[in-house]
């Protein structure tokens, strides 16, 4: 990790449902008890969760 810091920018989640690298990062919704509401969009604008709290993704 020293020599390649980027393989680092990735979200290690833990939660009682296991540890997971998020890559991509609405992996990390497999790991919520419940999912958050509504609309949600990733970081490029991709919706993953509409307006009625469907996963999309």
């Amino acid at each position: 990790m020293l020599d390649h810091p980027i393989l680092v920018d990735r979200p290690i989640v833990c939660s009682p449902k296991g540890v997971r690298l998020c890559r991509p990062s609405e992996d990390v919704l497999d790991l919520l008890n419940t999912l958050p509401p509504g609309p949600l969009a990733k970081e490029d604008g991709t919706p993953v969760i509409d307006a009625e709290g469907t996963r999309l993704v």
